[in-house]
């Protein structure tokens, strides 16, 4: 394989976090159109039509990238590993980048509920069940569904365990801790290779997706060697990631869904930066609003389904549905993050830096 090298300091290259919010965006319209793919199905439904062709591709495989880059970032982002007092400043900075959203659109979910008691079946005890929601509690919200209140927030479960583990392995040096994480992680998902969503939190926190993060991890090391590839084998590397993921083969995930995600990051981060460009601007936009986005499209979707039908019945094509819930995710995504997300986030990184034990927060904490 052709490679190049590039700076050996550890510090992130300047054309790092673009390719990275590219990727980033391009996995927030994945499992967009995953979601809007359900929906459109169900208008085609309604009007007697099959499925639309869209719906077989695995656009939920978004996720697994998500998964991929959030490792490849925190190892980058990372640097005081074996520090004292390293493990409560990563925790904190995580806490104000993640949790402030998730717990205002996790708060819309509850009101929603509660007005309209039956929009979603919880078959537990409900006060139980939205008290795990906010606190990255795995739950089911009915049998075999294992998902919080505010649906897709099921993959900050997976986010905040991998942060408390990784926060544990900064009490050792990065070596060693890196070390600990991955044999302990490996062992975790051999354990729970036969569970199912019935135990949900022994599920969750044994689930061999969590391996996905550990990819991200040693892509992030590998980074930092400076190992570079070549446009041809970039573009080779993220075309078979697609590739791999496209059939269902019934291997583990951290195979059929780990691996070709880690290669398709790999692609983006370790070839060639991408030319400047007005599409690669806005792919750059969309990767900073991507977490909004990821977050609040389902919000937006059902209610604009249930419009669709009273104002056109049913007659309206549904693909036309498809490309207005498109357009409309993206700008509720970029909305909230524009007028919630981050001047929430600005405002409690201006707290933490002000506070006696104030931290200097990476230049990356921005776009995770």
């Amino acid at each position: 394989m052709n490679a190049e090298r590039a700076d050996r300091s550890g510090a992130p290259a300047t054309d790092l976090l673009p390719s990275v919010q590219w990727l980033r965006a391009i996995a927030a319209m994945m499992v967009v159109i995953h979601h809007i793919n359900f929906h459109t199905d169900w208008l085609r439904e309604q009007a007697g039509g099959a499925p639309s062709p869209l719906s077989s591709i695995p656009w939920s495989f978004g996720i697994h990238i998500f998964f991929v880059i959030s490792g490849f970032i925190m190892i980058l982002t990372t640097k005081n590993f074996g520090e004292p007092g390293a493990w409560k400043r990563f925790l904190i900075r995580r806490t104000l980048r993640i949790v402030p959203l998730y717990w205002i659109l996790t708060t819309v979910m509850v009101a929603g509920v509660l007005l309209a008691p039956h929009s979603i079946e919880i078959s537990g005890d409900r006060f139980w069940y939205i008290v795990s929601s906010y606190f990255f509690i795995p739950v089911l919200r009915s049998p075999g569904d294992l998902r919080p209140i505010l649906g897709q927030g099921w993959t900050l479960d997976y986010e905040m365990y991998f942060y408390v583990a990784l926060a544990l392995a900064t009490l050792w040096s990065r070596r060693i801790g890196v070390g600990i994480l991955t044999a302990v992680f490996i062992g975790l998902s051999w354990f729970g290779r036969d569970l199912d969503v019935s135990t949900p939190k022994l599920f969750t926190w044994t689930d061999g997706i969590i391996l996905e993060f550990v990819l991200g991890l040693y892509l992030g090391l590998l980074y930092q060697t400076g190992w570079r590839v070549r446009g041809r084998v970039a573009a080779c590397m993220v075309i078979a990631g697609f590739a791999l993921a496209m059939p269902e083969f019934p291997w583990p995930a951290v195979f059929s869904a780990g691996v070709p995600a880690a290669m398709i990051v790999g692609g983006f981060v370790l070839g060639p930066p991408l030319q400047d460009s007005i599409a690669t601007a806005w792919l750059a936009g969309l990767g900073n609003a991507s977490y909004s986005l990821y977050l609040s499209h389902t919000l937006a979707l059902r209610p604009l389904r249930d419009l669709w039908m009273r104002l056109t019945d049913g007659a309206w094509p549904p693909v036309l549905f498809f490309v207005t819930g498109v357009m409309v995710s993206v700008f509720v995504g970029c909305a909230i993050h524009v007028a919630v997300e981050r001047p929430v986030t600005r405002v409690l990184n201006a707290r933490l830096r002000a506070s006696p034990e104030r931290s200097a927060l990476p230049v990356a904490a921005s776009v995770t």
